[in-house]
């Protein structure tokens, strides 16, 4: 097995993740992304959606997940790093809150007022969903 990968989590706010891992998949603009150790050099889009690392077995092994709403991935020798607009981990899931902001904006899709309010309604979905796939 060759060695991990080093990844980094940044949002606006604080560091969110620093520490080798076997895999990351991240949301990206045309699916889903998975990078492993000595993957070729990418700049990409992230969309809504959530990260997954996988840490080393002799670490544990387990899975981190976040939920994040965009950002960017870069790999370059070996280490990725993820930029994101703002991420959410399961402890600071409020299920009961997204259930009501997810149902709010369903009730906005069946008529928005624009083709931006639209999109950006959609993306909001992505987004509540991702969250909520961390603690259902």
């Amino acid at each position: 097995m060759s060695a991990p990968i080093r990844c980094t989590v940044v949002s606006p706010e604080r560091p969110l993740f620093d520490g080798g891992a076997e895999k990351v998949v991240v949301p990206g603009t045309k699916g889903q992304i998975g990078i492993m150790p000595r993957h070729a050099a990418l700049i990409a889009k992230l969309e809504p959606g959530v990260i997954r690392i996988h840490r080393p077995a002799d670490e544990g092994g387990a899975v981190s997940k976040m939920a994040v709403t965009g950002g960017f991935v870069q790999v370059l020798h070996n280490v990725v790093t993820l930029l994101v607009t703002d991420a959410v981990v399961a402890e600071d899931v409020n299920a009961g809150a997204l259930h009501a902001e997810l149902e709010d904006v369903l009730a906005k899709l069946q008529h928005p007022a624009s083709d931006d309010e639209y999109r950006s309604l959609l993306r909001r979905r992505r987004g509540l969903t991702a969250q909520l796939s961390l603690v259902e």
